[in-house]
């Protein structure tokens, strides 16, 4: 009896919650007052409040709060399978639902502290920067624009034939990537960046088997940077995780933002990174469409070019395994259900916006 009370109140609980759930759903989609509160007021507010508090800690504590899900996740299925060894279903049932419910109860939890920024659609007025479908020819011409940008920074650097060297710690790449967003604020305000929270985080050497660079923790807004990657990606990388952190979810739009921001300063080591990103997303997009063209555009790379992308395919190498490809078949599907029907190809659909910020005409 007292378990059928436990079940009829954890059932009604699943209801509640997904009828939660529905609901701010369809105030998304049937209220733009709604959905202005929501980016403008309540994760504008909520956000820097997060950031606020975890950025006093010098350590992930999303990643922390990940590893303790994950022995919990585990405990909780050992227990099941505990009780489905000794055959009691009315318990096995019972803790399925709870299974149910806590997933709903994140999944609740993950839209209204960040989710809901896939609703966005915000960058246009923020940027002033109007975007469309582009050709071959207007993506060949990117590519030859970004590879001749890439080109000068690597000069600058010193260096157009080997591997580019970093004089900056983690911490200084951090400190830099806020100065870039303060400058980037100058030209557009909504990129301004409060409350700065940015971490290393804490598993990067196990990211590197999913071939994750960084991520936004949605339920305490930290930024996270795999700092075990090659640091001449350390830039970019940091300023498209802060990009999410302001709201901008699809990844080609945090792509756009976060480049926005790294040339927004004479530092090279940004501007470089982020051209040198930006250039291999193009050149690939060049390669769907023309292999020839690609493979022009790929030959006026200086050595020192090509011998970091050499340097970061063998750094992945050591890697690369089932792993890697079943992670990516996951956040494939992830950004698929947030409305990004390209998937992983989303990042490179930044060259839309880039073809419009360079003024490449048809």
């Amino acid at each position: 009896m007292e378990t059928n009370t436990k079940v009829k109140k954890k059932i009604l609980r699943i209801v509640l919650t997904l009828t939660a759930i529905l609901l701010l759903k369809a105030l998304f989609a049937l209220s733009n007052r709604f959905s202005d509160f929501y980016f403008h007021r309540w994760y504008s507010w909520s956000s820097a409040a997060f950031r606020q508090i975890t950025g006093i800690v010098p350590f992930s504590v999303g990643d922390v709060i990940y590893a303790a899900w994950i022995v919990t996740a585990v405990f909780f299925l050992l227990n099941v399978c505990y009780k489905l060894i000794r055959l009691a279903w009315a318990e096995v049932g019972l803790l399925a639902l709870k299974g149910i419910h806590s997933l709903l109860q994140l999944y609740l939890a993950f839209l209204i502290l960040w989710g809901f920024n896939y609703e966005r659609n915000t960058l246009l007025s923020d940027t002033g920067i109007v975007t469309g479908a582009i050709n071959t020819q207007q993506l060949y011409h990117l590519s030859d624009t970004l590879v001749q940008l890439v080109n000068a920074e690597k000069a600058k650097l010193g260096d157009t034939t080997g591997v580019t060297q970093t004089d900056l710690s983690d911490t200084a790449v951090f400190h830099k990537a806020i100065t870039a967003y303060e400058a980037a604020a100058l030209k557009w305000p909504a990129l301004r960046y409060k409350r700065p929270s940015i971490k290393p985080a804490l598993f990067g050497e196990w990211l590197n088997y999913i071939g994750t660079t960084g991520y936004l923790n949605p339920f305490t807004n930290e930024a996270q940077v795999n700092t075990t990657t090659p640091a001449v990606l350390h830039p970019f990388i940091t300023c498209h995780e802060i990009a999410h952190q302001l709201g901008y979810a699809p990844e080609e739009e945090a792509n756009f933002v976060g480049y926005l921001a790294a040339t927004s300063i004479p530092d090279s080591r940004f501007r470089y990174a982020a051209n040198f990103d930006m250039f291999l997303y193009s050149v690939r997009q060049l390669a769907y469409k023309d292999t020839t063209l690609a493979r022009t555009v790929w030959s006026k790379a200086v050595p020192g070019v090509k011998a970091d992308y050499k340097a970061i395919i063998k750094f992945y190498e050591q890697y690369s395994g089932k792993i890697e490809d079943y992670s990516a078949q996951m956040y494939d599907k992830y950004l698929k259900a947030n409305k990004q029907e390209k998937g992983i190809r989303s990042y490179g659909e930044v060259t839309g916006w880039l073809v419009a910020y360079f003024g490449i005409k048809e």
